[in-house]
């Protein structure tokens, strides 16, 4: 197959076709070589990997194939191929538009130029923090969590890399509370809730947090709908279930909710409304 960019053979890496020259990644991009050159790289591929059985012989193939996508490459080359392959998984992951995209590989030329990487940032790790930032700069209802879980990254590693990243890009009013709304509508959504109850959650946030701003964790979104959902004389849903949908522990539920009684200064939900707590009536 020859690349439709630049007219270099490609060569199939972890599954997808990759241009050798000018690093380019997917699946139908590239056109396919004459009879003449398919026959070269067969031969090529026999002689090459003929004496290879078993286990060895897809080792060799293995790693024949990084040489390929490696060799004539600069350094900086080779790391931008890198930067394409897990900017390629993450778009993939959550969907990306092509203008998010673009925007992760600008932020990570521009970090580069301000030497913030060092080698104990793995490629996957600023990928991982970089797709968070853009997520929420372009609205995508992720929680860090759910990003973690997605990239098999630990929060508090996506969390401070992407903090520090976005604190370099002139970006850290992304990470502001002005997501939590579109959170809440989407698990409260997702557990099947209606408009009035959304509005309850979101008016419930609005007034703690003039109380004592919090970062609307998952945790705290859970312990939010949960006391919303304490505050109605038939309740459909239980702890455990809420705990499910925002992937957090009861254990953390019970705890956000006893914080938020707390804060409100009163002894249990029942009785309440949200409208008399926002209007300080109770």
């Amino acid at each position: 197959m020859k690349c439709i960019e630049c007219g270099a053979y490609c060569i199939e890496v972890r599954g997808e076709l990759s241009c050798q020259s000018c690093g380019l990644v997917g699946e139908r991009v590239f056109d396919p070589v004459n009879r003449f050159d398919a026959e070269q790289l067969v031969r090529h591929k026999d002689t090459v990997l003929g004496s290879k059985i078993g286990n060895e012989r897809m080792k060799g193939a293995s790693k024949l194939r990084r040489l390929a996508v490696t060799t004539g490459l600069t350094k900086r080359q080779q790391q931008m191929k890198q930067v394409l392959f897990y900017t390629n998984i993450v778009a993939s992951e959550f969907g990306l538009s092509e203008s998010a995209k673009t925007d992760i590989r600008i932020y990570y030329e521009t970090l580069i130029a301000k030497h913030i990487f060092t080698t104990r940032m793995r490629y996957e790790e600023r990928l991982g923090a970089l797709c968070y930032i853009v997520l929420r700069e372009h609205g995508y209802t992720y929680t860090l969590k759910e990003v973690s879980k997605t990239l098999e990254i630990t929060p508090k590693k996506i969390s401070k890399l992407s903090r520090l990243y976005a604190r370099h890009l002139g970006k850290s009013q992304v990470f502001s509370n002005a997501s939590y709304a579109s959170l809440l509508e989407k698990f409260c959504s997702n557990l099947g809730l209606d408009r009035s109850f959304t509005n309850d959650c979101v008016s419930l946030y609005c007034h703690l947090d003039s109380i004592d701003s919090v970062y609307p964790s998952s945790a705290y979104l859970s312990g939010i709908i949960y006391f919303v959902e304490s505050t109605r004389f038939s309740r459909t849903l239980t702890q455990k279930s809420i705990a499910k949908e925002l992937n957090v522990g009861v254990t953390n539920i019970k705890n956000q909710n006893k914080r938020i009684l707390n804060l409100l200064n009163i002894e249990d939900s029942l009785g309440v409304s949200i409208d008399d707590i926002v209007e300080g009536i109770r």
